[in-house]
């Protein structure tokens, strides 16, 4: 086993296991968790140099927060005991896929990958988004490709192979070319050029990124499609040369039956590739920015919709209706393969808003309801779940509070039948597991009212028969509501330390890329999160939130996330709401899920512990055995 020294803290490093290689050198497996070492064949003394200056001006991490590494970035020098530099020790990017195993169709069937065009979007506004924080240090990527993207379950990207770019001494303006490229990311001004003696700028990296956004928004190469002339449609490198892309005038490449239109896009990211591969082909200057990409991505996510008719289709608002869709139909070919939604029409026949309120606990005053669609809101005091034979029969929600005078009167409670329950596992992705959690949580109910005399005592009830009839609430919504009450609101409740009335201050980030989320920006974070009813105001040196019961409306997004599997987009509405109600336990319970949904058990069974001592009721699970 070859050892080596960290040339800064002296420390020894062993390899253990060669994992690549190439005509550079080789990536090994070190005895140190977390950490690679990449060795050269040979070292140069500008090689050193290069990573010397990288060691001294490294990025800021983006996504320390989240757990995650953007940037595979030198760490140590890695010298033999003469003192001799080899290599460096660098971060292992774990449990990510190179970037073309997620924008191509025929690799993710093959990995059976679910990923839709709101991941890939995401993707690509991530990735340009750490662009931008590498051109702002004076870094040029040089040679961006997919091999050297690699994207997590959460739309976030890392980037590898970075002793590769292009660097800048800071305070000698010496610098250390990139020099390599790859065909098809290599822009017209830098063909045949001799990388060993041509300093690069962000402008070239500029079509590159280009490319990358093509590849995930189309699935393919922007200068492919159907070749008009005869014979054989040229290498990707002359058709770069010569400018010829299905929407470029004149061109002898034309869009071929599979072609993706680029008119399904929203038309600030049309802008950007026509000013890219156009405008920029002969005046390079005019292709847009990192930033000016991300901005139009954000722009064009907003505007993305949901197709009604198959769960994992999104389109754009700007086209009108789901490509997809029509797509699958021509082609018999679905490359975002989901499943029909199941729509049920509502039962009641008063809307939620228009019926009258009552408090859970008021049985005299519920009796008088018999036969009449009405709003009930409680305090959840315990939840019972009835399993015949391994099949769900039914679930009750039982709300008689042993401390209400009016208990003796009777109780009220929510029977959700067996095809309830199925219904709401379809429709709201919730299941029978976490409606356990809402023992202790406030609850609204819209329906028929209807009485169940038991042997011992008498039932008001309401049987669920649409998800839409159901809904969580935080204590104060359902104080609120009762204060609108047609009776006497008397349900008691624990102690609740009270949310203030604003959350602490997030500071705007100076020079940071624009916020992803115009409700929840920390500094440099990179993850997307879809905008939340939060209205924002703008103040000196701050952004605040100008809201009411925004954790509510916090947790409510998560689970919309949730249930679409963007668990990154939902831990952050999560994270948020905690923000607001630091002691609000089932927004710990609904983040836990979410971080074991994507394996991270450590984080799971913290918040699953934290949601517990807040009193929320949790299932059996295996993390807290």
């Amino acid at each position: 086993m070859t050892v080596l020294i960290c040339a800064r803290t002296g420390q020894s490093i062993a390899l253990v296991e060669e994992i690549a290689s190439s005509g550079e050198g080789t990536v090994w497996k070190t005895d140190r968790n977390g950490y690679l070492a990449k060795i050269y064949h040979s070292s140069h003394h500008e090689r050193v140099k290069k990573l010397e200056v990288m060691l001294a001006n490294p990025p800021k991490e983006p996504n320390s927060h989240l757990n995650h590494i953007s940037f595979a970035w030198p760490q140590e020098l890695l010298t033999d005991r003469n003192g001799s530099v080899l290599g460096f020790l660098m971060p292992e990017i774990k449990d990510a896929k190179e970037l073309l195993d997620v924008y191509s169709p025929q690799r993710r069937k093959v990995l059976k990958l679910e990923v839709n065009w709101y991941f890939l979007y995401t993707t690509a506004l991530n990735i340009a988004s750490f662009i931008q924080l590498i051109h702002a240090k004076g870094y040029v990527l040089g040679d961006i490709k997919p091999q050297n993207i690699l994207v997590n379950n959460r739309a976030l990207p890392s980037i590898i192979d970075t002793d590769s770019f292009q660097v800048r001494h800071p305070n000698t303006g010496e610098v250390y070319r990139c020099l390599v490229g790859t065909e098809g990311f290599t822009p017209v001004e830098l063909l045949e050029k001799d990388f060993h003696i041509t300093d690069q700028t962000e402008v070239h990296d500029r079509f590159r990124l280009a490319v990358i956004v093509y590849l995930l928004l189309f699935g393919a190469e922007p200068f492919k499609g159907k070749w008009v002339e005869e014979g054989d449609s040229p290498a990707p490198s002359e058709l770069i040369r010569q400018g010829f892309w299905p929407y470029a005038p004149n061109s002898l490449i034309q869009p071929g039956p599979l072609t993706i239109p680029l008119n399904i896009v929203h038309p600030e990211i049309q802008g950007c590739f026509l000013r890219c591969f156009n405008d920029g082909h002969t005046k390079p200057h005019l292709r847009p920015t990192a930033g000016e990409w991300y901005k139009a991505l954000e722009v064009a996510i907003a505007g993305l919709a949901e197709c009604d008719q198959i769960t994992n289709h999104y389109y754009s608002k700007a086209y009108g209706k789901c490509y997809w869709c029509d797509r699958a139909a021509q082609l018999g070919v679905d490359i975002f393969p989901g499943v029909p939604r199941v729509k049920i029409q509502p039962t009641a026949t008063v809307a939620p808003s228009q019926s009258k309120i009552f408090a859970a606990d008021n049985v005299p005053e519920l009796l008088k309801q018999k036969g009449k669609i009405i709003t009930v809101v409680g305090r959840a005091f315990s939840t019972i779940h009835n399993i015949q034979n391994n099949h769900h029969q039914s679930f009750s929600i039982n709300f008689d509070n042993p401390t209400s005078s009016s208990c003796k009167d009777g109780s009220f409670r929510i029977v959700i039948s067996g095809q309830g329950l199925d219904k709401l596992a379809q429709i709201q992705g919730i299941q029978p597991e976490e409606l356990k959690t809402w023992k202790g949580q406030f609850i609204k109910i819209t329906g028929l009212l209807d009485i169940c005399q038991a042997k011992k005592r008498c039932f008001t009830q309401v049987i669920l028969e649409d998800p839409a009839q159901l809904e969580l609430l935080t204590e104060g919504e359902a104080k609120r509501l009762l204060g609108q009450a047609s009776n006497e609101a008397t349900f008691q409740t624990k102690p609740i330390k009270a949310a203030p009335n604003q959350p602490p201050a997030i500071k705007a980030a100076p020079n940071q890329p624009p916020a992803t989320a115009k409700t929840a920006q920390t500094t440099n974070n990179l993850l997307y999160q879809p905008p939340t009813t939060a209205k924002i105001v703008q103040t000196t040196n701050n952004l605040l939130f100008e809201t009411e019961n925004q954790e509510i409306s916090l947790c409510r997004q998560g689970r919309v996330h949730a249930r679409q599997r963007k668990y990154g987009a939902a831990i952050q509405c999560y994270n948020q709401a905690l923000l607001l109600k630091p002691d609000y336990g089932i927004a710990y319970y609904y983040r836990g899920m979410a971080h074991q949904r994507v394996g991270d058990k450590l984080k799971a069974t913290k918040d699953f512990l934290e949601a517990k001592r807040l009193g929320v009721q949790l299932p059996a699970s295996d993390y807290l055995n």
